[in-house]
C-alpha cells in the first residue's frame, strides 16, 4: 500500500502540468528516471476535444466520410482524405481549413502520405495515384497509372527513395518519382498476393509488412525493393499458409522454404499468425507500424463477424532457435521496475512455441467486408477438397447462431492430435512464432467499414475508433514504453484504457492520427467531422 502510495505521489510530482517540475526544468535540474511516464500519462490522460470542423454545405460540396487524416513531417500542416473526391488542407494549430481542392480524383479518396514538408500523394477508387505540391494545389504534379483496382495505400521508402502503392488487386508497386517517361513514372510490380488489405514500411524502410483478407500478417526482413520481385517471384503466401495449416507438404509451396531461412540477408519471409483467445481473425483491415519500428499495431475482424481486436504484433529481428520449428526459451531477467531504475533501453522479447490449430484441408473462405467498398476481394484459395460453409443468419434473435464447421484461415480452431503417419511430414514444415505482444477488443459498430487507428509520435499511446468516439490505449497503467512494459512477460496483456471520448461526432469514426510534433489528436467521421483533441490541465 505504501508503494501505491509513494508511485502515485511520485507521477503527481513529476505531471506535465505540475508548477514544481516546470521550475525544476527551468533551473537546469536533472530529470529523475521514470518522469517520462509521469509527464506522459498527465499529457495523455487529460487529452479532451477543443475544436472541430464540418464543411459548410451551402457553400461548398459535401466531404463525405473522412477516411484518412496525414500530417506533414513538421506538423504545420493536416491533409484529410475525403469521400467525396476531395482533400481539405488545415492549419492544426488554429484548426482552420486553408484550401481545399475539389474533385481531386474521380473517386473517393483514400489516403494520403508526404513524401517531405511540401509534397504529398493521394491514392483513389479511381485506382490512380496524384502527387501534390502544397504551394501549388491548382493542379497536380503527376498522375501515376498502374493499378487495376482500388488503390487503398501509399508509403515512402526513405532507404530507396521510391513511392510503394498497394491495392484491392492485390498488386505492390514501386515508383520512382525522380525518373519519368513523357506518360508515367518509371515503376514497377514488386509483389502480388490475392487476398492483400495493406501494406507499410517501417521508419528505417528495412521491412515491410502486410496485412491480409485471411488473419495472416506477412513481414519481409532485410528489404530490398530493387531485388523483391526476383526473390519471392511465384511465392504464394496463401497456398504457404494452407500448408503450415493442414501440415501437409504441398511441392509448390514448400520450394518456397527457403525465403523464410534466417540465414536469408535480404528479403526473409515471416508470417504473423497468432491472436488472442476468442479472436478468430480473418479479415486483418487496419495496419500502423510502431514510431521505432518495433511492433506493428492492427485491427481485423473475427471469422463469425461478432467482434473486432486491436493487437501489437512485436515484429523485431529475432534468432531462429530451429531451422524447422520454434521451441520455448524463458525470459532473460525478470521482475518489475520502479521510478529509481530503469533497465538498459533495449527491446526485450519472448519466445513462445506456436500452437498448430488446423489439421484438415482448409477451404476457400470469401467474406462479405463492406461490399460497398471491398467488393469482392478472394481471401483465400481453392482448396483440394470443397468443404461448405454455412452462411451465418445475422438476423438471428437471441439464439445460438449456427457454428461453422470449416476451419477459417487464422488457424484458431481446437487441435486434434496429429496421427503418427503426419509426425514426419508435420516436422518438416515450418511453422511461425507467436508474436502477439496485447490486445484489446473492440466495439463491432459500423461492419465493413475499415477504421483506422494509430500509434502517438512517441509510441506510448495508441488511439482507436471507438463507435462515435475514441479510445487511448497504453501497454500499462504508467503509460510506459514498450521496452520497459514487456520485461518478465511470458503470455499476451491487455492493452490498459486511459481515456476516451465518445459521442462527439454524429456518425461512426473511421480515421485516427497524432501530431508528430505537437500533443495533439485529430480524428474523423463518416459524416464528414474533424475533431481536435490536446490535454487539459485541469484534469490529471
Amino acid at each position: 500500500m505504501g508503494n501505491m502510495k509513494e508511485h502515485q505521489l511520485y507521477m503527481a510530482r513529476n505531471s506535465a502540468f505540475n508548477p514544481y517540475r516546470l521550475r525544476d526544468h527551468e533551473m537546469g535540474y536533472q530529470t529523475t528516471i521514470g518522469s517520462g511516464d509521469a509527464i506522459a500519462k498527465s499529457l495523455y490522460c487529460g487529452i479532451k476535444p477543443v475544436a472541430s470542423w464540418e464543411a459548410d454545405r451551402t457553400k461548398t460540396p459535401p466531404t463525405g466520410g473522412i477516411f484518412n487524416l496525414e500530417f506533414s513531417p513538421d506538423g504545420s500542416l493536416l491533409v484529410a482524405a475525403c469521400e467525396k473526391k476531395s482533400i481539405q488542407i488545415f492549419d492544426p494549430l488554429n484548426r482552420e481549413k486553408i484550401h481545399t481542392v475539389v474533385g481531386s480524383h474521380a473517386d473517393c479518396v483514400n489516403c494520403v502520405k508526404f513524401l517531405d514538408g511540401r509534397m504529398f500523394a493521394t491514392c483513389s477508387d479511381d485506382t490512380t495515384i496524384a502527387l501534390w505540391d502544397v504551394r501549388n494545389l491548382k493542379k497536380k504534379i503527376r498522375t501515376l497509372l498502374g493499378h487495376s483496382k482500388w488503390v487503398k495505400n501509399i508509403e515512402f521508402s526513405v532507404k530507396d527513395k521510391l513511392l510503394v502503392t498497394s491495392g484491392l488487386d492485390g498488386s505492390i508497386y514501386t515508383w520512382d518519382i525522380n525518373s519519368y517517361t513523357e506518360y508515367n513514372l518509371i515503376y514497377q510490380r514488386v509483389f502480388h498476393t490475392s487476398s492483400l488489405m495493406r501494406c507499410r514500411l517501417s521508419p528505417d524502410s528495412k521491412q515491410m509488412i502486410m496485412c491480409t483478407t485471411g488473419g495472416l500478417i506477412i513481414i519481409i526482413h532485410d528489404l530490398n525493393l530493387n531485388t523483391l520481385s526476383q526473390d519471392l517471384h511465384g511465392f504464394k503466401p496463401n497456398l504457404y499458409r494452407l500448408m503450415q495449416m493442414s501440415r501437409q507438404p504441398i511441392p509448390i509451396a514448400a520450394m518456397y522454404d527457403h525465403l523464410f531461412d534466417s540465414s536469408r540477408k535480404e528479403n526473409r519471409v515471416e508470417f504473423i499468425s497468432d491472436f488472442p483467445d476468442g479472436n478468430d481473425a480473418e479479415v486483418v483491415s487496419s495496419l500502423q507500424v510502431h514510431p521505432q519500428g518495433w511492433s506493428a499495431l492492427s485491427r481485423n475482424i473475427s471469422h463469425d463477424d461478432k467482434s473486432e481486436w486491436t493487437c501489437i504484433h512485436d515484429i523485431q529481428t529475432i534468432p531462429d532457435v530451429s531451422d524447422k520449428s520454434t521451441r520455448d526459451t524463458s525470459p532473460s531477467g525478470g521482475g518489475t521496475t520502479h521510478p529509481g531504475t530503469r533497465p538498459v533501453r533495449r527491446r526485450p522479447r519472448y519466445y513462445r512455441t506456436n500452437r498448430m490449430h488446423h489439421i484438415n484441408p482448409i477451404g476457400q473462405v470469401r467474406r462479405n467486408f463492406n461490399m460497398q467498398r471491398i467488393t469482392g476481394i478472394n481471401s483465400g484459395i481453392n482448396p483440394a477438397i470443397p468443404v461448405a460453409r454455412p452462411v451465418l443468419n445475422r438476423r438471428l434473435g437471441d439464439g445460438e447462431p449456427p457454428r461453422s464447421i470449416t476451419p477459417s484461415t487464422s488457424g484458431q480452431t481446437p487441435p486434434r492430435d496429429p496421427e503418427p503417419s503426419d509426425t514426419h511430414s508435420k516436422n518438416n514444415i515450418r511453422q511461425n512464432k507467436e508474436r502477439l505482444l496485447y490486445f484489446k477488443e473492440e466495439t463491432n459498430e459500423g461492419r465493413g467499414f475499415i477504421k483506422e487507428l494509430c500509434f502517438s509520435s512517441d509510441g506510448r499511446i495508441v488511439c482507436s475508433p471507438f463507435g462515435r468516439g475514441m479510445r487511448l490505449l497504453a501497454l500499462n497503467e504508467d503509460c510506459s514504453e514498450l521496452p520497459y512494459t514487456v520485461q518478465g512477460v511470458t503470455a499476451p496483456t491487455q492493452l490498459t484504457e486511459i481515456g476516451q471520448s465518445l459521442g462527439i461526432h454524429q456518425d461512426l469514426v473511421v480515421s485516427t492520427k497524432f501530431s508528430p510534433r505537437y500533443h495533439m489528436l485529430v480524428t474523423g467521421c463518416l459524416e464528414g467531422k474533424i475533431v481536435w483533441y490536446q490535454p487539459f490541465s485541469g484534469e490529471f
